[in-house]
């Protein structure tokens, strides 16, 4: 929990935080994308 308090409390922390978040978008994305190209055939 201390982590957690840390994380959000520094802009560091919240860069970090972000970039986590936006990467894994990204690859949930690609991973959706490549499931239905390849089903397509």
């Amino acid at each position: 929990m201390a982590l957690m308090k840390e994380m959000l409390s520094s802009d560091v922390g919240i860069m970090s935080l972000a970039t986590i978040t936006v990467t894994f978008i990204v690859v949930v994305a690609a991973i959706t994308f490549f499931i239905r190209k390849s089903r397509e055939g």
